[in-house]
C-alpha cells in the first residue's frame, strides 16, 4: 500500500459496515495516515461473526465458525491483533458419515483422491457445477452420497448450484488444522473497533452515498447525520445493498453484478450439555447437517455441540421456521451419546437478520468477481461476495476489506 496523496490535508473515508470486511479496511486506511469514520447499522460490530460466551468456557459462535487451511489473511490478521487461535480438537474437513448410504473411510478416501484428481484437470473458468462433476466420478455410490452432503452443507446451497471449484475448497474433505480465534472469532472485531474509538457509529443504517467529484463523497444515515470523504468503503452485503440510494446510480453492470450474487441459506443449533464431551465431529448425511464437539482455552472439552445444517434443503426438512424442536429431535438420535441441555438451546439464522437476510454467498464466476470488487469512482467494495473464490469465508470479508483499501490509496 501506499501512504496518503500530499493534497495540503488529511485524507480521509467513510467506511459502511462494522463487519470483519469494513474494519478491517479501516484500519488499514487509519494504518496508512487517513482519517476513517465507520457507520455501522447493527447495535454491535462483527456482521456475521458473533460470539457469545456460555458458561463452562463455552462460545457460541452464531455464524463464521472455522479458518480454514490457506486462509492466511485471516490468520496474519489475528497475529497483528496479538489474539491466539484455539485448535479446537475438531477439523472442519473430516466428519463421521451417518445415515444415508454405507460407505467406509477407505471408500471415501479413495473417493476424495478421484475427486482431486478430477478438480487438477478442472480449467478455473469450468462451467461445472459440483452435482455435474460429482457425478462423473466412477466412485462407491455411499461416497457419492458424503460427497454431495458435504458440498450442500458447507456451501449452503443445492449442488447444483454450486461451482466445481468449490470442492476443493469449503467443500473438501481433509484433516488439515481449522481453527477459531481465541475467545471467539468476533473478537477479531472488537480489537479492531477499539482502534477506532469515537470514529464508530452503531445503529444508524447508511441511506445515500452520493459522488461529488473525483475524490469527494458524502453519506447520509438515516438519523440524518452525514459526513464527507475523499473516499468510501462499502462493505455491506449485496443481499441488502439495494437500501443505499446511490447518486449517480451505480453503473449498470455494476448494480447486475450485485444483483446477481448467490447467497445460500444455513442454520445453526447451538446445544449445552451437562458435561464437557471430547472432540467429535458427525455428518447427517440425508438431513445436511454436521454437528461437533470442541476444545476452547487450554486445549479442555466445553460443554456444547454445534450443528450447522446448509441449503434450503435441509432447513425445510428441520423445519427451523418452526423452531428448534425437529432439529433437536433428529440430534437426540444421531447422537444419543451426549448429554445435552435442550430447554438451553440457541437457534440461529441468519435469513432472519434484517441487514443479511441469508448466509454467505456462493462462489460467483471470475468476470462476475471482478464486476463486484471493482471501485466506482471515490467508491471502493468490500465484503466475502466480492472476494472470489474465498467468498463465503472470513478470508474472504479480510482479503477484500484490504483490497478495498488499497484501491482508495492508490486513488
Amino acid at each position: 500500500m501506499t501512504g496518503p496523496k500530499q493534497t495540503g490535508r488529511t485524507p480521509n473515508a467513510i467506511v459502511i459496515g462494522a463487519g470483519l470486511a469494513g474494519l478491517t479496511a479501516a484500519i488499514s486506511l487509519q494504518r496508512e495516515g487517513w482519517e476513517v469514520e465507520v457507520v455501522e447499522a447493527r447495535d454491535r460490530v462483527g456482521g456475521r461473526t458473533w460470539s457469545r460466551p456460555l458458561p463452562g468456557g463455552a462460545v457460541a459462535e452464531m455464524g463464521a465458525e472455522f479458518i480454514l487451511p490457506g486462509n492466511t489473511a485471516v490468520r496474519r490478521l489475528a497475529d497483528e491483533l496479538e489474539i491466539g487461535l484455539w485448535d479446537k480438537g475438531v477439523r472442519y474437513g473430516r466428519r463421521e458419515p451417518r445415515g444415508g448410504l454405507y460407505t467406509d473411510r477407505a471408500s471415501l478416501d479413495s473417493a476424495v483422491e478421484t475427486l482431486d484428481r478430477a478438480l487438477a484437470g478442472l480449467r478455473p473458468d469450468s462451467p461445472l457445477s459440483a452435482a455435474e462433476l460429482i457425478s462423473t466420478l466412477a466412485i462407491d455410490a455411499g461416497a457419492r452420497d458424503v460427497l454431495l452432503a458435504r458440498a450442500e452443507i458447507s456451501a449452503a446451497s443445492s449442488a447444483d448450484l454450486i461451482p466445481a471449484g468449490d470442492l476443493s475448497g469449503v467443500a473438501h474433505i481433509n484433516d488439515q488444522p481449522s481453527p477459531g480465534v481465541a475467545g471467539g472469532n468476533q473478537m477479531l472485531s472488537h480489537a479492531m473497533a477499539s482502534r477506532l474509538g469515537e470514529r464508530l457509529t452503531l445503529g444508524d443504517p447508511v441511506v445515500s452515498v452520493s459522488r461529488r467529484g473525483v475524490r469527494s463523497v458524502e453519506v447520509e444515515s438515516a438519523s440524518g447525520r452525514s459526513w464527507r470523504g475523499s473516499g468510501c468503503v462499502v462493505s455491506v452485503p449485496a443481499s441488502v445493498i439495494g437500501r443505499i440510494e446511490f447518486s449517480p446510480a451505480l453503473p449498470e453492470e455494476k448494480a447486475s453484478a450485485m444483483a446477481g450474487v448467490r447467497y445460500g441459506h444455513a442454520a445453526k443449533l447451538l446445544v449445552p450439555l451437562a458435561e464437557p464431551a471430547p472432540p467429535s465431529a458427525v455428518l447427517n448425511v440425508p438431513q445436511r447437517y454436521w454437528c461437533w464437539t470442541e476444545t476452547g482455552a487450554e486445549d479442555l472439552p466445553v460443554p456444547l455441540v454445534s450443528c450447522f445444517a446448509g441449503s434450503t434443503f435441509a432447513l425445510d426438512m428441520l423445519e427451523v421456521e418452526a423452531g428448534p424442536d425437529r432439529w433437536l429431535d433428529s440430534l437426540r438420535s444421531l447422537r444419543p451419546d451426549l448429554p445435552l441441555v435442550t430447554d438451553r438451546a440457541i437457534l440461529s439464522t441468519w435469513d432472519d437478520d434484517p441487514w443479511m437476510g441469508a448466509a454467505y454467498s456462493v462462489s460467483p464466476p471470475a468476470d462476475q468477481a471482478e464486476l463486484l470488487r471493482a471501485p466506482v469512482g471515490p467508491i471502493a467494495f468490500a465484503g466475502e461476495h466480492t472476494a472470489g473464490s474465498f467468498s463465503g469465508l472470513m478470508e474472504g470479508a479480510v482479503r477484500s476489506g484490504r483490497a478495498a483499501a488499497g484501491q482508495l490509496l492508490r486513488g
